[in-house]
């Protein structure tokens, strides 16, 4: 049965150990340790007269000692043999016959103080430190352990959004998720300034000014809603309906199942164009769609094409070129 020394041992210890016994290594301390008692526990013969393991065992099988005897437990016979209490003498010089009356009382009665206290003092306080340096020790491998999965867990999420964002969709998701933010930026202005906050039958607390967007406006047609649904319309669901339709990836497939159910490179050249024709050729205005027969049931929501236009300025033109450089690389590479 192994010994509890092996609890007290640092686990780069434990592993030169298990090392050496041809022991797996791998695993936290706990289970090093549990190996390596389990491979002393089952080679117990073999490995008990090892100079090296020998104090890893409860019992152990000795030499024959200095009276001829074949075998004794030495431990155990340490420690049933009763320490003899050994004095340390004290030698004084008699005291002076001018010394007064009780100096020397006080000097008679000085006595030999054993060495066993001492000992003992000595041994309580070496067991305690060892204690607290396995405690210590124990603690450095544990916060090690943890920091090593700590570390294993942000590698994975770091894998995971790796892998997500290497796609062509991502690339297309992100590219309308900064032509919308650029959008609400401007149909949801901070015009709200907050500097003070009131309770209700209670004091009033001035705090930093906070500028809040005025979510009034979303009651209002023609200046947010739109606009807004002009950029889904002719830049969102268009190019989508027509990369549906127009889809090259299923002749690379060997069955009728695309690869994508969008073709990333028709819906970014289908982008391209629909706002070449709406921004540059076609030029739209309020007045022109007006006075126009582009206006109507063949153009809806046409009133908010001049907000988008200036709003994303050139952004659909230079997402459109990024998307459709990314689709090709991916095409080619795969």
């Amino acid at each position: 049965m192994a010994d509890r020394r092996l609890s007290s041992l640092r686990k780069k210890d434990l592993v030169d150990l298990a090392t050496d016994l041809g022991v797996d290594t791998d695993g936290f301390k706990s289970d090093i340790e549990a190996r390596i008692s389990q491979h002393l526990a089952e080679n117990q013969t073999a490995l008990i007269a090892n100079p090296r393991y020998a104090p890893f065992y409860s019992t152990v099988i000795a030499s024959p000692g200095p009276a001829g005897s074949v075998g004794y437990n030495r431990r155990r016979s340490m420690q049933k043999t009763p320490k003899t209490d050994v004095k340390r003498t004290i030698k004084l010089s008699p005291p002076a016959h001018d010394s007064s009356p009780i100096v020397q009382q006080l000097a008679s009665q000085i006595i030999e103080e054993p060495v066993s206290a001492i000992e003992a003092g000595s041994s309580f306080v070496s067991t305690q430190f060892a204690r607290v340096s396995s405690a210590l020790s124990n603690t450095k491998d544990v916060a090690a352990d943890q920091l090593q999965m700590s570390a294993a867990g942000v590698v994975k999420i770091a894998q995971r959004t790796r892998s997500k964002l290497s796609t062509v969709s991502s690339v297309i998701e992100l590219e309308a998720l900064y032509e919308l933010f650029l959008l609400l930026k401007h149909t949801l202005p901070p015009t709200v300034s907050i500097s003070s906050i009131t309770f209700p039958y209670g004091p009033t607390i001035a705090i930093k000014t906070v500028h809040l967007p005025d979510y009034h406006v979303l009651a209002n047609y023609a200046a947010f809603w739109q606009p807004l649904f002009f950029w889904a319309t002719y830049l969102v669901v268009a190019p989508l309906g027509v990369s549906y339709l127009i889809n090259f990836t299923v002749i690379k497939s060997s069955t009728a199942r695309a690869r994508h159910s969008f073709d990333p490179v028709t819906y970014n050249v289908v982008k391209l164009l629909t706002a070449y024709v709406l921004f540059v050729k076609v030029a739209v205005t309020t007045e022109a769609v007006a006075d126009s027969n582009i206006g109507g049931p063949f153009l809806p929501f046409a009133n908010g094409e001049p907000v988008v236009k200036a709003v994303l300025d050139n952004a659909p033109f230079i997402g459109s070129a990024i998307g459709t450089l990314v689709s090709l690389y991916v095409a080619i590479l795969l």
